[in-house]
Parts: C-alpha cells; structure tokens; sequence
C-alpha cells in the first residue's frame, strides 16, 4: 500500500509509481496528510491525472483543464472560468466518472441551473448560464482532445437554458452632456467619465492609465495595458486583445482637461496612475449621477458603447471606429454595431440609374 505512516510527524504520506506520458516509470512522494483516507483520495485523484483512461473524476479533469488554462490565459480569465466551475459545475457532477457522464446528465444540469438563484436571490440571466453552458463543453471538448473521450456529451445535449440576448443601451450626446453637468469640474469622476465617453475605454483600461501614457503635446493617450480587482487585489495585466494597444487622439478640449487635471496631482511620476478611485465606486457613481440627471439608466461598459454611436453618427467608417475602440478586427464592430449604420440601400440604387442613363436593358 502507497500510504505511510510518519510516526514523528504523526501525519501520512504517500509513496507512488507512475508513469509518465513518455512512458518513464517515475515516483511521486506527498506528505503532510493528517488523515489517512486524504493521502488514499489525493493519490487516487494523482493517478487519475496520469491516466488517459477517461474513467477520471469529473472533479479530476476539472482541475487538469484549470491547470491548462493557468498557464495560457490571463489571470482574470482563469479566475472567471474557475469561479464558474467552483460555483456552478463542480457541486453537481463532483466525482461522477467521466465517462459515465451522459446528454441526459447535460440536460438534467441544465434543467436545475434555470431554477437556480444568484447571490442576488434572482433567477441567473440566459446569458450567464450560456456561459455556464458553454464553460462545461469546454472542460468536455478539453477531454475529447486528450484525455480519450468519444464524445463530447454537450454536443449531443444542446443549449436547453436559452442564448444571450446581444443588445445595449448607448446615451446620445445631449444625454451624456445632461449627466457630465451633474459633477463639480474638480471631481476626479468628471475627467474620468469624458474620458471613458469621448475615448471609448474599457474601465480596465481607464483606471490603468498614468501619467506617461498621456501625451499632451502630441494630444495622444496610449492604451498599453488594463487593471484587474481580482480576489481584492488590484492587479495590472497586458490589454484584453493585441490590437487593444492602441493611441488615440485627443480633442483639445480633453487635452485642456487633462491638464488641468494633472496639475493637481501631487508629484507625479511617468508610473503614477491618473485615477486611484475604488473600483466599484464608477458603477456606483455612475448610477447616482444618472438619476440627477434624470437621464436612462444604462451600465458602465455601455459608456463604450455610447462612444461608438457617437461616431457612427458623425458618419465615421467601421474601420475608423474599430481602430478607436481597439477591436480586434472590424468585423468585431460590425457585429456589435451593424444595426447603428446608417442603410445606403438608396444611394446604391441611385447611383446605379445614373450610371446606366441612355442605356436600354428592357
């Protein structure tokens, strides 16, 4: 048996054999187990990883996906995907055989996460449970790639919680202006929100900023990075996407008030960050100042939004907006914002009779 007992410690270990996907015989030792059914679990949950039998825990696989996307996505990705499984799949399928696990399972999982509440005590949106749905054919589609599952059970099961509704709400500009009046001019959030609206930033982007990624002679803040609030800590990460590193110009209007706003930041260094507010208190603010101005309630990111409407408006291509707002490509924007431009069925049609006048084609 591969359990010991340390007499000095009064503690267990485990002493195992293995091998290894090169097919090398290895020795894995484990110490420290106050019982002896935790040392007996842990090194049945050890070989399972090793094993590409897809008979493994479902907890097993869960854990070797985690371990995979630790080291290839960003941090705050990897957080996400681990409070979803945490909360949400692990509870129901737990240490259920993975091959074992079939549609009707899917189906059934399902089934309970449309009755299931929320920290809020409401019903979780479609939206999030299509990420749930989608999270758990990941772990299923990481096994079928290497761990010898036939089939990806979710495939067959089907989406049964309903899709994500794609739609936002955007200010116009005498709506942004009526909640912009609502500050003091020396408020941090003044100068934070004309940014955020007339830039088009990602909040993360926003409270990244310092004082050296604002060119005011060249009228040029440069987006190079983003900030995280994960687990409490706030934490400074490489943009969502490449094409995220971008520059954008600035008006002179918001070079005025940028300046004016550095000026009153005490002894500010290249590295010292603009805006030092709480990371929940935007959303906050931004709900108290929208019922000042008794303009429609709309989210944070809808801000973004917002920005792209402006400039779809003032006639600017999707390239242009693309460009501005960091989209990975253009296609991204036109997704997001196709039903915000302006229909040239008309002007086709027009040009087309002028093109083909004296001509006889009937």
């Amino acid at each position: 048996m591969p359990v010991f007992k340390d007499e000095e410690r009064n503690t267990f270990y485990v002493k195992t054999y293995y091998t290894d996907y090169t097919g090398a015989r290895k020795q894995k030792m484990k110490r420290g187990f106050k019982l002896q059914r935790d040392a007996k679990e842990w090194e049945q949950d050890f070989l399972s990883k090793q094993s590409t039998q897809p008979s493994m825990p479902f907890r097993v696989l869960a854990d070797l996906y985690l371990e995979d996307k630790k080291a290839h996505c960003k941090l705050i990705t990897y957080e996400t995907k681990k409070n979803r499984i945490d909360t949400w799949i692990l509870p129901y399928f737990d240490r259920q055989p993975l091959n074992s696990i079939d549609a009707k399972d899917i189906r059934k999982w399902q089934s309970d996460l449309k009755e299931a509440t929320g920290q809020t005590g409401k019903p979780l949106s479609p939206g999030y449970m299509q990420n749930l749905v989608t999270e758990l054919s990941s772990i299923f589609n990481f096994a079928v790639r290497f761990y010898g599952l036939a089939v990806n059970p979710c495939v067959i099961a089907g989406n049964a919680v309903g899709k994500k509704q794609k739609s936002f709400s955007f200010w116009t500009k005498d709506e942004f202006d009526r909640f912009i009046q609502t500050f003091e001019k020396d408020d941090p959030y003044y100068t934070a929100f004309l940014i955020l609206y007339f830039c088009g930033l990602r909040i993360g982007e926003l409270e990244a900023l310092t004082v050296a990624d604002i060119d005011l002679e060249q009228h040029t803040l440069s987006v190079n990075k983003t900030y995280h609030l994960i687990n409490g800590k706030g934490i400074t990460t490489t943009p969502k996407t490449a094409k995220a590193n971008r520059v954008i110009l600035l008006p002179d209007f918001l070079v005025a008030r940028i300046r004016e706003y550095e000026s009153h930041i005490y002894y500010p260094l290249p590295d010292t960050r603009l805006f030092l507010l709480s990371h929940s208190s935007y959303a906050r603010t931004l709900e108290t100042h929208t019922k000042t101005a008794g303009v429609k309630r709309i989210r944070l990111h809808d801000i973004r939004h917002s920005n792209a409407s402006l400039l779809i408006d003032m006639g600017f291509s999707a390239l242009l907006v693309s460009e501005r707002l960091g989209h990975e490509s253009v296609s991204t924007t036109l997704n997001i914002y196709s039903h915000l431009f302006p229909s040239k069925q008309s002007d086709v049609t027009d040009k087309l009779q002028q093109l083909c006048r004296g001509n006889s084609y009937f």
